[in-house]
Parts: structure tokens; C-alpha cells; sequence
């Protein structure tokens, strides 16, 4: 009986404080500046079948900045790319005078070294980096994205979720709750006051951070971490965070199409995860330990008492998903799918058995 109210108690807490189920206020246009100057950085290894949706998908996100007078340029870097991705590129440089290209060696197995060349190549006043199998979801995603830059935020956590339609089946379903799930959780964390959680295919941050924080110094050894070790960082040096789960600013991407695709994505992101504080891990870990302590109560004492305490952690669980999901724009009633969480769990425990028991993938 105690097992489960004390299980209950942890569910709900983390329920209220960090599940991103509340409605907050976006930020009203009249309260926001727009920077004058800002980059889309974009890191190209072999993305040669995907240039065309990206050029097609910034297009309209650049003419509509220009419109709000901000002056946008697109820097993609081609990180040692052995398709036609350069010429693709280059090709692209000369219709549009808006993109810039940097063609680099790639010396490095991660996309930080591709980053930071991006960056310092870059002219704007807000970096907003993207990945080349993400496009915009709305033309107004560049202006939402660099609205209050300086003056209300440092750093800027967009939503990069899958494509709604990209395939069908189990694995689509779990690979969208999987993202939708780390959307709420960063959105969650934000308005919690303690944001640790980032997407490198829909950032934005301000060059004065960037340069404060020194790029990926400390922790430019691991695969991963180019947008949550470098946010944790960021907040460190006192870095104001926003997060907008609007759709406006969201942008959709490519995923892994297999299983074995998609576990060597999850080990390489678990090369990061190690590196967060203790603290931050055993906090992570709290609804874990909520549901053991839910299904012990039961299995120890399986009253109807104890089995009511976890059904309603159940509802109450799939209840702020759906709230998260109308705030991200997307349908309520998909909530549904927190069922297949523990299925999603145990992917995650094997990709990070097989992220120890071997050497992590490296980027592309």
C-alpha cells in the first residue's frame, strides 16, 4: 500500500513540475525584436538525396524573414561528403546568393567540428542551426525562432519532430512517441526552470552566448552533445533558455527507416547522456522509480486500492501528454500511443547495452 502512494506521490510530482502540460503565453509580437542579421547553419555529410526538400522547405522561411527585415543567410558546410552533396551545393550557392558554402575535410566523426566552422563562418546575429533531413513546418518558423533574441533569451529550443506520414508500422509509432516524448521533457525542463535537454535540428542561440560559452570545448570528445551538453553549458554561464512548442516554429525530419538505423542513432546520443551531472541523471530516473514502486505495490499487495493508484499514474500520464500534443499542434487523442512507452524503453536499455558493450557510431 505504501509502495504504491509513495509511487503515485513521485508520478504526480513530476507530472506537475516537468511534463510541459500547461498552457503558457508565447511571446506576444509586440513584445519581441527581431535581430537585424541571422544564419541558418546546416552540417551536409552525403545528404544529396535530401538537398532538394531542404532548399525547397528554408525558401519560404528566408523570403518571409526578409519581409520582417531580417537579413538571413543559409551556411551549409559539406563535412567531407563523398556524393554529389558539394555540387548539389554549389549549384544551390549559385541560384541563390543567400547560401554560402564551406567545403572541410572531415577529421572528425561527430558533426561539432562541422558546427563550429559553421558558426564562425557565419555573419548574423542569432545562429539557428538546423539538420539537412529537417525543413520548416511553417514559413514563419525563421521570424518565430529569432523573435526576442537578446532581449528576452540567449538560447532558443525549437521542436524537431518526425514526419507525420513517413512510414507506417510499429517502428514509425515508437519513433514518434520517442520524439514527442523528448519534446515534452525539454519543454517541461525549460519552463521548470531547469532546461538540459536541446535539438540540434531546430536551435537558435545568440553569437554573445556562443562566444561566452567557447563553442564545444569541453566536451568536443564525444560523439554527441552538440545541443544538450552545449545548452547545460550554456545555463552554466547564465544563459537565459526559452523553449516554443507552437508549431510556427517547429520543423519535421527524416528518420531512421530501420531498427538497426535507428539503435545506432539512440548509441550514439547515449555518448552524451553519460556526461550529465549525477543529479540530473538520478532526477531523470525519477518516473522510473514511480512506476517500479507503482507495479511493487500491486505485485505486494494487489488490492484494488494499489491497482486504481496505478491506473489513475496512467491517465494522468496520458492526460498531459495530450495536453503537450495540443500545444505542439499535434492531435490530443494520439496520446493513446503512451502506451507503447515501456516498448520504447526497452529499445532505449538496448541501444545503450549495445552503446557499452561496443563503440558508439559515429555521425552519419
Amino acid at each position: 500500500m505504501w509502495l504504491s502512494v509513495l509511487g503515485l506521490g513521485i508520478q504526480g510530482w513530476t507530472l506537475w513540475k516537468w511534463d510541459a502540460w500547461k498552457a503558457s503565453q508565447p511571446l506576444n509580437p509586440s513584445d519581441g525584436t527581431h535581430p537585424s542579421t541571422c544564419s541558418v547553419v546546416v552540417c551536409c555529410h552525403n545528404e544529396a538525396e535530401r538537398l532538394k526538400r531542404l532548399h525547397e522547405g528554408v525558401l519560404p522561411a528566408l523570403d518571409r524573414a526578409a519581409e520582417e527585415g531580417i537579413h538571413a543567410e543559409v551556411i551549409a558546410v559539406n563535412h567531407g561528403s563523398t556524393d554529389s552533396t558539394l555540387q548539389d551545393l554549389l549549384d544551390m550557392a549559385r541560384r541563390d546568393r543567400r547560401w554560402k558554402i564551406k567545403d572541410v575535410p572531415r577529421r572528425l566523426p561527430s558533426k561539432k567540428e562541422a558546427l563550429e566552422i559553421a558558426v564562425r563562418a557565419a555573419q548574423g546575429e542569432v545562429i539557428v542551426a538546423l539538420d539537412a533531413d529537417c525543413t520548416p513546418r511553417h514559413p514563419s518558423w525563421l521570424v518565430e525562432m529569432t523573435r526576442g533574441a537578446s532581449r528576452h533569451w540567449d538560447v532558443h529550443v525549437g521542436l524537431g519532430l518526425p514526419m507525420q506520414k513517413q512510414h507506417n508500422g510499429l517502428l514509425h509509432r515508437m519513433q514518434r512517441l520517442e520524439a514527442r516524448r523528448l519534446a515534452q521533457r525539454a519543454v517541461g525542463a525549460v519552463e521548470a526552470g531547469r532546461p538540459y535537454l536541446a535539438f540540434g535540428r531546430n536551435l537558435a542561440f545568440t553569437r554573445a552566448i556562443w562566444d561566452q560559452v567557447g563553442g564545444f570545448s569541453s566536451h568536443k570528445h564525444l560523439l554527441s552533445g552538440d545541443d544538450d551538453l552545449w545548452l547545460q553549458e550554456a545555463v552554466k554561464h547564465g544563459a537565459r533558455v526559452k523553449a516554443t512548442p507552437s508549431p510556427t516554429a517547429q520543423t519535421t525530419s527524416v528518420w531512421p527507416t530501420s531498427w538497426t538505423a535507428w539503435r545506432r542513432q539512440k548509441t550514439r546520443h547515449f555518448s552524451a547522456s553519460r556526461a550529465y551531472p549525477v543529479l540530473l541523471r538520478a532526477r531523470l530516473a525519477l518516473p522510473a522509480l514511480g512506476w517500479a514502486l507503482l507495479l511493487a505495490g500491486v505485485v505486494h499487495n494487489g488490492t484494488g486500492t494499489s491497482v486504481g493508484m496505478l491506473l489513475l499514474a496512467t491517465i494522468a500520464r496520458a492526460l498531459t501528454f495530450g495536453l503537450f500534443l495540443k500545444r505542439a499542434g499535434r492531435p490530443a487523442l494520439e496520446a493513446w500511443e503512451i502506451c507503447l512507452e515501456p516498448l520504447v524503453s526497452g529499445f532505449r536499455a538496448w541501444a545503450w547495452f549495445k552503446g557499452n558493450m561496443s563503440d558508439s557510431t559515429s555521425w552519419k
